[in-house]
């Protein structure tokens, strides 16, 4: 039986209880109350703020050299005073939420009242049952004989709810200045409601709502002006148009087929699936333990929410595109040191890149903003963005160097073209993507600089996210330093990925040997006091040991740089890890989910396992939603990515199957569909922690159809080209 339900028997009591339906571009979030249906709209490019405003400071270019000095002496308390004051964006930055940076925000909320079931708002139990079902990307609540539906529907780009079984009277409500709401009387049984207003981006929402013979019928329709010159509350009449003229049950229909479609392509199959099914969803989060098929259910969700919020103009940000504010939590944006790459770990693997299509198109974007950055303040060619970013091209540094003075944040982003080349082999890739390839090179070609202390090429001044360190000299917290380990380790891998493209496409040669010949001046990895890989340039204490970002390990996950064929670091990572959790890092959602992934690539199944428990345990509220608190959807999507890498992995070149399989996930179970870099398919079946049956296939299109490749399976690794089936 596939995982592919939640359910609930009783209606949601707040946000973090209420299901969510979305095509990529609209969502909504279903209460499901018994006496008033409460629906909370979005719509992906409901932003507050603005384009053009000057946060680039010249100051920074300025005092460069004075903060280097300072920290190549040892002075670190002075260089942290002087990078405080110039290291930082003008203004406010991204902490003016309610101005130019902006904020994403909730597109309003529609209630229905029922007629006739009084105010009780705690139904009967065994009266009620609220759902989300996966597979058909359908929400449904039955209360006596009363039967509600609702879905949001890619082709017609439009949200709809039926109510049978009870007279209703819906309501749209904003607590927005700057909106007006129109109610038209259309005909018998006919109205709609009208939202216009000013975000400050020109914004309409449309509801049409059709009461007949007993059944209620609404059809919502949102729609911004972002970077488009069409009356948004025209294009909302022509889609609610379009939408009743398709009719509810092939909008239904048609929900259905793209759900289960994309759905599909990719499966896992654990012990005890369907087992506990009958037990209400809230109840299984908080009881995780002996219940495999929840990583199935999570594992399916997670990807749910990626097809929910990722097909549209936008990437998904911090909450997806599910959000109940209009000012919210860190704006809801897109952090770009971690959060944002984290939502997108498993798409190519589990065979949906065209969900990673709107990421891929920002990061273009980010290349092209973060060029006035780059010149403005460093002074220096290319582009590069920092820790925070939004619609409107926020590349600046941050307000505080203590995380905004990560300026590989833009170069980790692009990680994920390197992602989509290796997975599909298409040179239209490099191609389209060589200017920003190059212009994130040329940045950190000039902005490294040798320190003098140890002869390495360093990024200075910088910072590792978003964690500090203890002067050795007066004792004092820091985060301005010198080459820390992920600026190095991302800079390898921009480096090395540079040149690949440049060969692969036949252009720059000189260039190319350039990034090869800089990669190798770059201060190494190394290994600390404690047998840890260290964080910084130099082997500081930390100010918190168990602090929930362990940058210093990109090189195991995300990146490829630490594998079983490093052994001393590989043994280090694992120290690293254990030292962060025995001083309490995974505190978060998406942290936890960050180790997950860790312990897949260290090959410890268990450990993996009991993370992902813990993150179901600790981090999940009962509608499934990661909390970091609050509801941060990365820990949904980083948690999802930790169960594709234990089940298989390619990064080591090498299709490594059931690399970390916990012994409650060995009895037995399967994987169809996933990806492999290099350009294949892989099927694989196992029992007793053995695989039984493997095929491996090429991907159309990618070249893979004579490709050689080993897969390493049962503890072997055998040679193969092309496929290979077992």
């Amino acid at each position: 039986m596939k995982e592919n339900r939640l359910w609930y028997t009783r209606p949601a009591e707040d946000w973090n209880e209420a299901l969510p339906l979305g095509n990529g571009r609209l969502g909504m979030m279903v209460y499901g109350g018994s006496a008033c249906e409460r629906i909370q709209l979005n719509e992906e490019t409901f932003w507050s703020g603005w384009e053009f405003f000057e946060y680039d400071s010249p100051e920074t270019k300025e005092h460069l050299g004075e903060m280097r000095r300072l920290i190549f002496e040892g002075k670190y308390a002075e260089a942290q005073e002087l990078s405080n004051r110039y290291m930082i964006c003008r203004g406010n930055g991204h902490h003016d939420s309610k101005a130019a940076y902006g904020s994403y925000q909730t597109a309003g909320e529609l209630t229905i009242d029922f007629a006739g079931v009084g105010t009780d708002p705690q139904p009967v139990p065994g009266n009620y049952c609220r759902e989300l079902l996966l597979d058909e990307g359908l929400a449904k609540v039955t209360c006596g004989g009363q039967k509600r539906e609702y879905f949001v529907s890619y082709a017609s780009d439009a949200a709809v709810i039926r109510v049978t079984g009870l007279s209703a009277e819906p309501r749209l409500n904003y607590e927005r200045e700057n909106t007006s709401i129109i109610h038209d009387l259309t005909g018998p049984g006919r109205g709609e409601f009208t939202a216009v207003g000013f975000l400050p981006l020109k914004f309409a929402v449309r509801i049409r709502h059709v009461y007949e013979n007993g059944t209620l019928t609404v059809c919502i329709a949102a729609a911004t002006a972002y970077k488009t010159d069409a009356d948004p509350a025209e294009v909302c009449r022509e889609t609610v148009d379009a939408a009743e003229k398709t009719g509810f049950d092939a909008m239904k229909a048609e929900t259905r087929d793209y759900f289960a479609s994309l759905l599909g392509r990719a499966e896992i199959s654990l012990p005890g699936s369907g087992a506990k099914a009958d037990v209400p969803t809230d109840r299984r989060i908080a009881e995780p333990e002996d219940d495999p098929g929840l990583a199935e259910l999570y594992f399916n969700f997670g990807r749910y929410l990626l097809i929910g919020s990722s097909r549209g103009k936008l990437p998904a940000n911090l909450q997806g595109i599910w959000c109940r504010d209009y000012l919210a939590p860190w704006s809801a944006d897109y952090h770009i040191n971690i959060n944002i790459q984290m939502n997108y770990w498993f798409a190519e693997c589990a065979d949906l890149p065209e969900l990673a299509d709107p990421f891929l198109a920002f990061i273009k974007q980010l290349a092209v903003w973060g060029e006035k950055t780059a010149r403005i303040a460093y002074g220096c060619p290319g582009w590069v963005a920092h820790v925070v970013s939004n619609p409107w091209g926020y590349t600046s540094l941050g307000c505080n160097p203590v995380y905004g003075a990560f300026a590989a944040a833009g170069a980790w982003c692009l990680r994920h073209v390197k992602e989509r080349w290796l997975f599909g082999r298409d040179p239209e890739v490099l191609r389209e993507f060589w200017p920003a390839i190059r212009g994130a090179c040329e940045f950190f070609l000039a902005y490294l600089v040798r320190d003098p202390r140890t002869g390495y090429l360093v990024t200075a001044p910088a910072s590792s996210p978003e964690n500090s360190f203890i002067s050795p000299t007066d004792g004092s917290p820091g985060n301005v330093c010198a080459g820390p380990t992920m600026d190095m380790s991302i800079l390898r891998e921009l480096f090395a990925f540079g040149a690949e493209a440049a060969r692969e496409l036949g252009i720059e040669e000189a260039f190319a040997e350039k990034l090869l010949e800089t990669r190798k001046q770059l201060l190494p990895l190394r290994i600390g006091k404690y047998g840890q890989i260290m964080e910084w340039g130099e082997d500081f204490e930390e100010a918190e040991p168990g602090h929930r970002h362990m940058s210093q390990l990109y090189g195991l996950h995300p990146g490829d740089e630490i594998t079983p064929s490093t052994p001393e670091f590989f043994e280090a990572a694992r120290k690293t890890i254990e030292r962060r959790l025995a001083h309490g890092g995974g505190h978060t959602g998406w942290s936890r989910a960050w180790i997950v992934n860790f312990f897949a690539r260290l090959g410890d199944g268990n450990r993996a396992g009991e993370n992902l428990t813990a993150l179901f345990k600790r981090s999940t509220l009962p509608n499934l939603f990661d909390t970091h608190p609050p509801f941060q959807i990365d820990g949904n999507f980083g948690g999802t990515a930790g169960i594709a890498e234990m089940l298989i992995q390619s990064h080591d070149g090498e299709i490594a199957l059931l690399p970390a399989l916990p012994d409650a996930w060995k009895k037995e179970g399967a994987i169809r569909g996933f990806r492999a870099r290099g350009g294949f398919k892989v099927d694989a079946e196992w029992k007793d922690g053995r695989v039984v049956r493997c095929k491996i296939s090429p991907v159309p299109g990618t070249g893979a159809e004579t490709r050689p490749f080993r897969v390493r399976i049962n503890g072997e690794v055998i040679e193969a080209a092309g496929g290979w089936e077992k």
